[in-house]
C-alpha cells in the first residue's frame, strides 16, 4: 500500500511540474503571444505582484515579462481599473485590434484614454 501512495505522490508532482510555466524573470508587462511567439497584446501593470495576480486568471498565452514588447505593437490605450482608480497602459498590434479588444470591458475596467496609433 505504501508503494501505491508513493507512486501517487510522485505522479502528482510530475503532473504539477508539467503544468507549470517555464521559469523566467517576472516583470510588470503582461504579454500575450501567438503560437509563433509574436506579441499580440501587452498590458503594463504597476507591480510584479499585481501582474502575477492577473496572469493567474488570464489566458494561457500570456505571461508577466520583465522586458516590454510594446515596441513591436503599433497602438495603445489607457485603461482605468476601479476600485482603486489604477491606470494601466495597453499595447496592441494596430488601432482596429485595440478597439476590438476594448469594445467590451470587464467589470471594473473602463477606457480612460481611447485607442491611438503610436
Amino acid at each position: 500500500m505504501q508503494s501505491m501512495s508513493s507512486l501517487f505522490i510522485v505522479s502528482a508532482l510530475v503532473l504539477a511540474g508539467c503544468a507549470s510555466r517555464p521559469p523566467g524573470e517576472a516583470g510588470t508587462h503582461l504579454v500575450y503571444r501567438d503560437a509563433s511567439g509574436k506579441p499580440t497584446m501587452q498590458i503594463d501593470y504597476p507591480s510584479v505582484d499585481f501582474c502575477r495576480r492577473v496572469e493567474a486568471i488570464a489566458r494561457r498565452d500570456s505571461r508577466c515579462e520583465a522586458k516590454s514588447a510594446s515596441s513591436e505593437l503599433q497602438a495603445s490605450a489607457t485603461l482605468r481599473y476601479n476600485p482603486g482608480n489604477m491606470l494601466v497602459e495597453g499595447h496592441y498590434p494596430d488601432v482596429a485590434a485595440c478597439q476590438r479588444a476594448n469594445a467590451k470591458m470587464a467589470r471594473g475596467v473602463e477606457l480612460a484614454k481611447p485607442c491611438t496609433a503610436k
